[in-house]
């Protein structure tokens, strides 16, 4: 519980400073790789479609974006995954 709750402070520092700097990149990129890690994969995709947004050659991004794209569509087309 601890390491979310650490993950989860970090998120919110990281939002405070978006609020800020609305288009720094670097900060969503940061902030959807934390969400990718608490597992949290719908926030984390739309940080990563705003980096693209932003940054549009970014390609760590570009990968995040990919891999979870990957991952809804195994996950949502049914409702039964073995």
């Amino acid at each position: 519980m601890a390491a979310d709750n650490t993950l989860q402070q970090e998120i919110d520092r990281i939002s405070d400073r978006i609020a800020l700097h609305p288009h720094d990149a670097t900060l969503y990129l940061q902030r959807g790789k934390l969400f990718h890690r608490t597992g949290t994969f719908d926030k984390s995709l739309n940080d990563f479609t705003k980096v693209l947004q932003l940054d549009p050659q970014n390609t760590e991004a570009q990968q995040y974006s990919l891999l979870l794209r990957e991952i809804f569509a195994y996950t949502y087309t049914d409702q039964y995954n073995p």
